[in-house]
Formats: C-alpha cells, sequence, structure tokens
C-alpha cells in the first residue's frame, strides 16, 4: 500500500474493500501500520455485496441493493459472544436486542433493546452472530437514506441486500486484530 491514503485519516488500520461498480462481488484487503510503514494483514479477500452493486454513499437509498461507497470509522462491533475489543464499543446481543429498519421510526437505523414494527431480531440469523457496523446514515441518522449496513459472516454464493458480507473466519480474524487506538476506517471504493 501506498504511504498513506490521505494524511486527515490519521488512521492506523484500513479495512479496503474494492469492486466495480455494477459487481456484488468485491475484495478485501486489510493493512496496519507497523514500524510506520503499511503492510498488508490480508489480501484479496472475496467479499459479497448488495445486490446492485455500490453507489456513492450519498446516493444510498432504503431497499435499493445497493452497498454505500465511502469512508466510514470502525466504531462499533457487536455479536452473540461476550467477547473483549480493544479500544472499540462492543454490544452482545440479547435476545431483546433489534436494529430498527422503519424509516417511519425515531429509532430508524439504530440498535434498539425491544421490539417494534419494523425492527429486525439480531438474536437468531447467522449473519449477526458477529458484525462490525459501517457507520453509514448512523448518527445522526436521515429517514430512508439507508439502514442496517454491517460488515457480516456469508457463506452464500450470492449478493447481500447491500452488506459486505464474508466468512466467518476471516471476519473473526479481522475483529481480532482492530484496535479502536489505531482509528480503524473502512474504505468502500469503485475500481472504474
Amino acid at each position: 500500500m501506498k504511504e498513506a491514503l490521505n494524511p486527515h485519516w490519521n488512521s492506523e488500520q484500513i479495512l479496503f474493500i474494492t469492486a466495480s461498480s455494477k459487481e456484488n462481488l468485491g475484495y478485501l484487503d486489510f493493512y496496519t501500520v507497523h514500524q510506520g510503514d503499511w503492510t498488508p494483514v490480508l489480501e484479496k479477500i472475496p467479499v459479497r455485496l448488495g445486490r446492485n452493486g455500490l453507489i456513492l454513499s450519498n446516493e444510498k437509498r432504503e431497499g435499493d441493493g445497493h452497498t454505500p461507497a465511502g469512508v466510514f470509522p470502525i466504531k462499533r462491533i457487536v455479536g452473540k459472544q461476550k467477547r473483549e475489543i480493544r479500544n472499540l464499543e462492543y454490544t452482545q446481543i440479547r435476545k431483546n436486542h433489534h436494529w430498527s429498519d422503519s424509516p417511519i421510526s425515531k429509532n430508524y437505523n439504530q440498535l434498539i433493546n425491544r421490539f417494534e414494527k419494523g425492527a429486525v431480531s439480531l438474536w437468531s440469523p447467522y449473519i449477526y452472530d458477529l458484525f462490525i457496523v459501517i457507520e453509514h446514515n448512523t448518527k445522526p441518522s436521515f429517514p430512508g437514506l439507508g439502514s442496517m449496513i454491517f460488515i457480516h459472516p456469508w457463506n452464500e454464493d450470492k449478493s447481500t441486500s447491500g452488506c459486505v458480507g464474508v466468512s466467518k473466519e476471516i471476519l473473526e480474524k479481522i475483529v481480532s486484530l482492530l484496535d479502536g487506538g489505531k482509528k480503524p476506517m473502512i474504505i468502500l471504493e469503485f475500481l472504474d
């Protein structure tokens, strides 16, 4: 990886996800700064994107099947197991945890501790065993501009609804290496 992508980011860990604009198959590279140089941790890991591929973050809409392209800080990880995450917010999922997916809810695109109309349960689906929140339209969230955008486990040979899907083993490795003190970022970028 080149010297630094942008000195203003001040990041020492980057998940770099690339794909062609209309493709729902992309690749993940994980870089970290080691002894002052960017070094690869993981390279060319296949990932699945939304069924309609990447779209600029400001053009993303609820239910459009696109994964938003842009630069997002890694701040929160959510999962079912008890775990310690270095310097990042971690929420262990309980049976009452839901994510509001309804644009008419005051809790739109937020993790909530109870069921409400339009909220998705995080308890049973495999894809919510562990996920990194892609901070698209989260704080603040604007109704209809996209919700529930995560990096989550995915072992199917098909697209997601707008998230980034990766094997659970790779996701576990990424989460074990992330350190909030290194200001980790996700970069979702077009190849063309």
